[in-house]
């Protein structure tokens, strides 16, 4: 059978119009920077016909190759390691840490700020040891490497000028971006939730010693939280606030962002008191899906939901709690300021625009 030219040239100039790019991914296992991750491959997978990735995933991560992406899902850590010594043009690296052989049109997506605290703070926080040397050791690490790579792009503009100040890389970029959740019309049975993993960061201790001070008060209210199964000392607590019968914690272990966003859609208001983010997903998450927020008041908070109302550092959790109705309301206005700075889709096109 003949070859029609017409189609064949059709055919030959589509397919050297595409572009392809690579994610270099396999570190990302869980939390935000896998939501993210997720994200984006799929944005990308419904919206670009004319890119096609390659993507280097752990195994945790749940995608599949499609039309627009090829999916390597990486077992061993051997794997992990020599495809930061490979050569990659047009690539994203997406878990922190630039590569150790130079990549021609790079970029290091940037969002865990551990990697950006003094060696006092380091060793003052809550993580265990083995982590604490980890961390110092990638530190290192960046600073070594990070000349590898053309941009880094971070979250928010404080963590951009961090990053700038602590690694001397001068090509910053503020690409931040979320997966919008799906409104769904509940009644609502929690006056609070807390969407995340439990991390030392999130400080999920101090806000149940926070409701135990409130219990012993006789103030009742119900909290949804997210802690996975494997903390088992914060699931003890849990259970022990729950017999006690005053405040009521639902907790829904570790689920899926379907799941999440049915949380947000019985709840009243966040509560946030994480000590450490690069962005704080959940923030915008929130305001978002119409809930006040009660934060940790720091920059990151400040970038993300404003107006707010500051509380006095010296008074205590448990009292900010007590005075939700003072608050009440606001996450309505700093929505329209989230929606402006942080609409999904034009920050994913930008992303992808800059690589």
């Amino acid at each position: 059978m003949p070859i029609d030219g017409n189609k064949n040239a059709t055919l030959y100039n589509a397919i050297n119009k595409i572009l392809l790019f690579i994610i270099i991914a396999p570190n990302i296992k869980s939390g935000g920077g896998k939501e993210l991750l997720e994200y984006l491959l799929e944005y990308i997978n419904d919206n670009y016909v004319d890119i096609l990735v390659n993507v280097y995933v752990d195994t945790s991560v749940n995608v599949e190759s499609t039309h627009a992406r090829n999916v390597f899902v990486i077992t061993s850590e051997l794997s992990k390691v020599i495809l930061f010594f490979k050569r990659f043009e047009n690539v994203i690296y997406f878990g922190n840490l630039p590569p150790i052989r130079k990549s021609t049109n790079s970029l290091v997506y940037f969002h865990n700020t551990y990697l950006l605290m003094n060696l006092k703070k380091i060793f003052s926080n809550n993580s265990t040891f083995i982590n604490k040397v980890m961390c110092l050791a990638k530190q290192f690490y960046i600073k070594f490497f990070v000349k590898n790579v053309d941009f880094i792009a971070c979250q928010t503009d404080v963590v951009g000028k961090q990053f700038k100040a602590k690694y001397s890389h001068e090509n910053i970029k503020i690409l931040p971006f979320y997966r919008v959740c799906e409104k769904i019309s509940m009644e609502k049975k929690f006056d609070y939730c807390y969407i995340s993993l439990a991390h030392p960061h999130k400080n999920h201790k101090n806000l149940f010693d926070a409701l135990n001070i409130l219990e012993v008060n006789k103030i009742n209210l119900s909290m949804a939280v997210t802690v996975e199964s494997s903390k088992k000392e914060l699931i003890q607590i849990i259970e022990d606030i729950n017999k006690r019968g005053i405040i009521k914690i639902v907790n829904f272990g570790v689920v899926p962002k379907e799941k999440v966003c049915e949380v947000y859609s019985l709840s009243k208001c966040l509560i946030f008191p994480s000590l450490e983010e690069s962005f704080g997903l959940p923030l915008i998450e929130a305001v978002d899906m119409g809930l006040d927020v009660i934060s940790s008041d720091l920059d990151y908070v400040c970038q993300i939901i404003n107006p707010y109302k500051p509380i006095d550092i010296k008074e205590k959790f448990h009292l900010v709690i007590n005075r939700y109705k003072e608050f009440e309301g606001m996450g309505k206005k700093s929505l329209k300021i989230a929606k402006l700075n942080f609409e999904p889709t034009n920050i994913v096109k930008s992303f992808l625009e800059n690589i």
